[in-house]
């Protein structure tokens, strides 16, 4: 969820609850999974089914909420893809035998969205560093998720809707990269 200055304290902290609420039950079915898997490719759909559970199911609730807003033309693959792969550079901290899972997901997002500046003063890109490592995955998961959607064969235009897709864009946008983001933000932002 791109933070907002103008988006109330209590908000957040309500939709953060929610959140985590639904990540707690989070499930996926065998059959929206497989419709799901065919807009990526397949070294990029085993990476996907790596996700914990809640995550997948986040990213499924983004596409299709996508889906569901796309109600006149079909959906864009390197869109779909997008929203497959936004949050995957998260699994950095499994290769550090650390994991951002749902308890340490919303402690983040909270320290990102109430104190940013310390998230970026602890972070560190040493595996080593454990908590500080975490913070830096979290911090830089949409680089390091667009990086491999590269390695596993995913379009330009999927590793770039992947890599920002948490910028804050303050204009209108100019270009049909610029709108798909926008769509891919909005979709994140309402799951």
């Amino acid at each position: 969820m791109p933070v907002h200055s103008a988006t109330p304290a209590w908000r957040l902290w309500a939709y953060r609850v929610r959140q985590f609420l639904m990540g707690w039950r989070a499930t996926v079915q065998p059959t929206e999974l497989a419709a799901a898997l065919h807009y990526l490719p397949v070294s990029a759909s085993v990476r996907f089914q790596q996700l914990p559970k809640d995550a997948q199911r986040h990213s499924l609730n983004v596409l299709q909420t996508l889906q569901r807003r796309a109600t006149t033309v079909p959906i864009v693959p390197d869109l779909a893809a997008a929203a497959l792969l936004h949050d995957v550079g998260k699994l950095a901290a499994d290769k550090a035998e650390l994991r951002i899972n749902l308890w340490v997901r919303g402690p983040l997002v909270l320290l990102e969205a109430f104190a940013p500046y310390l998230l970026t003063r602890w972070a560190a890109a040493d595996r080593q560093q454990g908590w500080r490592y975490l913070l830096y995955v979290h911090e830089r998961h949409p680089a390091i998720g667009a990086q491999w959607a590269k390695e596993w064969g995913c379009s330009a235009l999927t590793c770039w809707l992947i890599e920002h897709h948490q910028d804050v864009i303050a204009t209108e946008p100019t270009s049909e990269a610029e709108h798909l983001l926008r769509s891919l933000q909005a979709a994140d932002s309402a799951n």
